[in-house]
């Protein structure tokens, strides 16, 4: 998997196919935080969710990238928001909303949903 740090908070995941974690610091990024890190794992979370759905629909899950943003709440330790941006070109169009709705199936986004606002918008064109 590609981790792409864009940001203080902001990052890419990409080639979740490939073995082993390739993480590109953009932009100076000093390091990849534990922050980053839990947001990488809510968004490796969602992808074995989308893994499992793609089979049922056959369709292939190689060019499937995630865009993720936060903010964080006055202390700047809790979580505020999260933004998902799922881009997946092969998925059909009216598979969108569905696949919407079970990115919100993973285990980390449930365990997370009472405390942190999570939205997950999922686009079928790779540049929207």
């Amino acid at each position: 998997m590609i981790i792409q740090v864009l940001g203080q908070t902001e990052l890419r995941l990409s080639r979740f196919d490939e073995d082993g974690l390739d993480i590109q610091l953009e932009n100076k990024m000093p390091r990849f935080s534990a922050l980053a890190m839990f947001v990488t794992a809510l968004g490796r979370c969602t992808f074995a969710v989308l893994d499992h759905y793609a089979l049922r629909m056959d369709v292939p899950i190689e060019n499937i990238v995630t865009h993720l943003e936060w903010d964080y709440h006055s202390d700047p330790t809790r979580f505020k928001t999260i933004n998902m941006e799922i881009y997946w070109p092969e998925l059909p169009e009216k598979r969108v909303a569905s696949v919407e709705r079970a990115s919100h199936k993973c285990a980390i986004s449930n365990t997370i949903k009472d405390c942190v606002e999570v939205n997950v918008s999922v686009f079928n064109k790779s540049d929207r």
